[in-house]
């Protein structure tokens, strides 16, 4: 039996067992990132006050500081628990899964998922939350991804990784078994007030899609 944590999965490490493509076109952004969703007015001044606070600090903060002083009061306004559903954030929490004779395991940074005190069913990855020295985000990502379309049976799934303030997005295509095509976003600098209000609008599109399918 063979395992393979998150937090030191490679690409390559991930290609041993699926046939995976990223792909380069981003229309398929397009549903999600231009969506009707609109920002409220009050949401636009504490995104705006958030920078001012932050923006001369946040190149050095710590991990724990990063996202407790700016990524934390984002997410906490999102709010995604869906009480009613049984669905909340997690932060840091084990997601393991045995595919064929390989396990995944580790800890998620941030997953929105079904569940009370553990994820059952996840919904939408967030991953890192590091300064720009951190590495492989991306396929620590792709991995949590790719085993939440087994838990779920599903054949897509969206996710994110941030490095410093800078934020990518991620859509995961399941082609057919075992193989994968994903789609990486542009880089928004969440330090630029256009920037982190398409930021907050796609976790506002994300949390209407998980209301909405359950």
């Amino acid at each position: 039996m063979r395992t393979l944590k998150y937090s030191t999965i490679t690409l390559n490490k991930l290609e041993e067992i699926f046939d995976i493509e990223k792909n380069y076109d981003r229309q398929i952004f397009d549903k999600w990132f231009f969506a009707e969703d609109k920002i409220l007015k009050e949401d636009k001044i504490f995104l705006e006050a958030l920078i001012k606070r932050h923006i001369n600090k946040i190149v050095n903060y710590t991990e724990l500081e990063l996202i407790s002083k700016f990524i934390a009061p984002i997410l906490n306004r999102i709010d995604f628990e869906l009480e009613d559903k049984h669905i909340r954030d997690f932060y840091k929490t084990p997601l393991k899964y045995k595919i064929e004779d390989i396990t995944f395991n580790g800890r998620c940074d941030y997953v929105v998922a079904k569940g009370y005190s553990s994820p059952v069913k996840p919904y939408f990855f967030i991953q890192e939350f590091k300064q720009a020295s951190a590495s492989f985000p991306e396929e620590q990502l792709l991995a949590e991804m790719i085993v939440a379309t087994y838990i779920n049976n599903s054949k897509d799934i969206k996710g994110a990784y941030i490095m410093g303030y800078v934020w990518t997005f991620v859509f995961l295509e399941k082609i057919e078994d075992k193989k994968y095509k994903y789609h990486i976003s542009k880089k928004y600098d969440a330090t630029e007030r256009e920037d982190l209000e398409q930021i907050y609008k796609n976790l506002q599109v994300v949390k209407r899609e998980i209301d909405e399918s359950n």
